[in-house]
């Protein structure tokens, strides 16, 4: 069965201005780029989407790829981009010093959604007493910071 999860795929504008906020705003790194991508496989893959082509980035976060696409010739493809401020359409970072990054962030023009929240629960309950904030990227998706109760735990 499933092993892990090897990546999330957001659909952006702009694969250019993408890749910059998730590497020089957010620090991750570029592994690849491919521009005027598409063909056979990608036309099967999308269920049948006839001709369609993309410009594609692959950054990454410690072991986990995400997938910056963006939709050149297909109008009616939707980006991710999201209103809400919850729901389950949104990448959870993990970090060390959320104080800390979210003063890095904001130095770099992120705005935020809120202050940073502590999970106020019983001792026992998922996340007691961890530290979460969400913003958005250049397009609108939901991102979120999260300082886990015992770094690295998945609680």
């Amino acid at each position: 069965m499933i092993s892990s999860v090897h990546h999330t795929a957001l659909f952006v504008t702009s694969v250019e201005r993408s890749i910059a906020f998730y590497t020089e705003v957010l620090g991750l790194s570029l592994i690849s780029r491919s521009d005027n991508w598409g063909g056979a496989f990608l036309d099967q893959v999308c269920g049948g989407v006839e001709g369609l082509k993309i410009n594609i980035a692959l950054v990454t976060a410690g072991d986990h790829i995400i997938e910056l696409i963006e939709v050149l010739d297909k109008p009616a493809i939707p980006t991710d981009e999201n209103p809400r401020q919850y729901g389950i359409a949104r990448i959870g970072f993990e970090v060390a010093d959320i104080e800390d990054t979210v003063s890095q962030l904001r130095s770099k023009g992120v705005r935020f959604l809120s202050d940073i929240v502590t999970v106020d629960v019983k001792p026992d309950q998922h996340y007691s007493d961890g530290k979460a904030i969400k913003f958005q990227d250049p397009d609108g998706i939901i991102l979120e910071l999260q300082q886990p109760p015992r770094p690295g735990v998945k609680t």
